[in-house]
């Protein structure tokens, strides 16, 4: 289609009308809505290669990209993008085959008497508008796509393949970009969809996408079960599901399985302790504690499912969509409503050994050399915004994202004598400098399934801890909690990081950087204090694109960003709606930072 062209913008256009065709060859297969079960995940397959092209198609030919393309003339790369298409196109028509055949009833002529471009051309227009038939006709017509299932496994590998090729020619920041895209596109709470996602992830080898899916089938097959308010159709739905291999195993442990040391108190005197198994691994145990256990008691059941569920959810290899989290090896159960996480310490830790966390990072700090150096602070937020934002977009609200203090003083002072929820280990081949690429977000005390109708434990007024919530989540008769609720702590944690000083700072002004007053139990503290002065002297520290991040989280335009799309017409599309906001102008925003 495009051997005539050899130099200049000539190129451009060649791949620009490939891409059209490629896409409209996409929309043919696409247009047969009534796929066999046994075919329904090949279906969901094209539709993640169709919007990986699309992502593509977005960044590669805007206007903008072109004028970039004009300018530095960059022949030979659209050589390459020229030559993937061909490459595509060729793997339709190698599929079509059959279209000789069988593309007659659907009105279009045979593919020997016509051009590649003609032949899709016609394919295209005939779909549009078919000469005698109806849309719904033409589709039905052309289930001659469907005969052969290897051919279209075939096909759509191949498809995936030269996406691939595509993606590895753009910069590591905009493949990452476009990979969190693609999992907020396909993040569903339909069970059928999620495991139809799967499927296709597996043939594809998106491990990404497979893990999401995995996860996210877990949380909301959890959601059926455990409210005894849930519609009977859904949760039919739920239990006509089988198992999730891997999943679905019970990951419930006796204490007598864990050695938490002869000296240990009561347990729940220690919000988190290491113990060892009777192999010798070290084990962290996060204990879900909470100062009002009144829902803990009115909802047992709920209770259990959900420490049961979330234990599942942590025991997946959730690094392959950007989670920092340890991974989980079951729950204990000290009484009716107290039960504790049971976690691997990293591999890169030696055994035994105590985890570091932040509030102890920016609280002791007395030379400048404690301070990190400007890249150590922005991997560590870029780790830390991607947890975040990943779990979200699973269907999960934290509720607890914080570093500081919590207000409980155990008896003994054992291993960790104040918890805190983001946790180091040192880097590899040091004795104690943390690891600020790899930090681990714990604490999930109080978290829950994002679902309309859910409800958990509400935590306890205390200002130390509340500086970090969302001031419409502070009162007594506080907002049910919203997703932006945790992107707002998040951007406090990132102000912290910024200014390597804890938000809540008592003292005197140390070296450049502003003291900031002390914090009380007024709701607009951060706005009145942070949001007033000191945020704007990130941009001194970060840069203006963190600066900018930072207020986003902590201006509430999130929340309005939310709140104006309840009208959307399921929770899937509403939560798309606004993570594609939060990626924009927060997540991506710090991806490109760097020193």
């Amino acid at each position: 289609m495009a051997d005539g062209v050899s130099l200049g913008l000539g190129v451009v256009s060649a791949v620009i009308q490939t891409y059209t065709a490629v896409t409209a060859a996409y929309d043919v297969y696409l247009s047969v809505k009534e796929f066999p079960s046994t075919y329904r995940e090949l279906r969901t397959a094209f539709m993640v290669e169709r919007y990986r092209l699309e992502q593509w198609g977005d960044q590669m030919l805007s206007d903008v990209q072109q004028e970039r393309i004009e300018k530095d003339r960059n022949v030979a790369l659209w050589k390459l993008f020229q030559t993937v298409f061909d490459s595509m196109w060729e793997a339709f028509q190698q599929s079509n085959k059959t279209l000789d055949d069988y593309g007659s009833l659907a009105g279009i002529p045979k593919g020997n008497d016509m051009s590649d471009s003609e032949l899709l051309e016609s394919m295209r227009i005939s779909h549009e508008q078919p000469p005698k038939r109806s849309v719904v006709g033409l589709a039905r017509s052309i289930k001659f796509v469907l005969r052969d299932k290897r051919k279209m496994e075939q096909l759509v590998k191949d498809l995936c393949y030269w996406n691939d090729s595509l993606d590895k020619m753009m910069s590591r920041l905009l493949q990452e970009s476009m990979r969190r895209r693609l999992r907020v596109r396909f993040s569903t709470g339909n069970i059928d969809q999620l495991e139809q996602l799967h499927a296709a992830a597996s043939l594809l080898k998106h491990r990404d996408l497979e893990e999401m899916a995995s996860a996210r089938t877990v949380i909301e097959k959890g959601c059926y079960l455990e409210e005894p308010s849930v519609p009977s159709n859904l949760a039919a739905t739920a239990a006509s599901h089988p198992p999730t291999p891997g999943r679905d195993a019970d990951f419930r442990l006796e204490m007598n399985q864990l050695n938490f040391g002869s000296n240990l108190p009561f347990m729940t005197d220690q919000i988190r302790a290491l113990a060892t198994t009777s192999e010798g691994e070290s084990i962290l145990v996060d204990w879900r504690l909470c100062r009002d256990d009144t829902w803990r008691k009115q909802n047992p059941r709920a209770f259990r499912q959900r420490t049961a569920n979330l234990t599942k959810v942590l025991n997946g290899d959730l690094k392959a969509v950007g989670v920092g989290v340890l991974h989980c090896v079951g729950y204990l159960d000290q009484s009716s409503t107290v039960t504790g996480y049971a976690f691997r310490i990293p591999p890169e830790a030696t055994p035994g050994q105590k985890p570091v966390n932040l509030y102890q990072l920016l609280t002791n700090v007395s030379k400048t050399s404690d301070v990190p150096s400007l890249g150590d602070r922005f991997e560590l937020a870029k780790a830390l915004v991607s947890t975040v934002f990943e779990i979200l977009n699973l269907g999960w609200l934290h509720k607890n994202i914080r570093q500081s203090a919590s207000p409980y003083v155990p008896i003994v002072v054992l291993m960790m004598p104040e918890p805190k929820n983001v946790l180091f280990w040192p880097k590899a081949g040091t004795r104690d400098e943390p690891d600020y690429s790899r930090p681990y977000l714990v604490g999930f005390d109080i978290s829950r399934p994002n679902q309309p109708g859910e409800v958990s434990e509400k935590p306890i007024m205390d200002t130390d801890d509340d500086v970090y919530r969302h001031p419409d989540y502070r009162s007594q008769n506080s907002h049910s909690f919203l997703p932006s609720f945790d992107v707002y702590s998040l951007g406090i944690m990132l102000f912290e990081i910024g200014m390597w000083r804890n938000v809540g700072y008592q003292g005197q002004r140390r070296g450049s950087r502003p003291a900031l007053e002390t914090h009380n139990s007024d709701p607009k503290y951060i706005e009145k204090v942070v949001m007033g002065g000191p945020v704007t002297d990130l941009k001194r520290y970060m840069g203006a694109r963190y600066r900018d991040a930072v207020e986003t989280c902590l201006s509430q335009e999130l929340d309005a960003i939310w709140n104006r799309n309840r009208l959307f017409d399921s929770p899937e599309a509403r939560l798309q709606c606004f993570q594609s906001e939060v990626q924009t102008k927060v997540v991506d925003a710090i991806a490109v930072c760097s020193a």
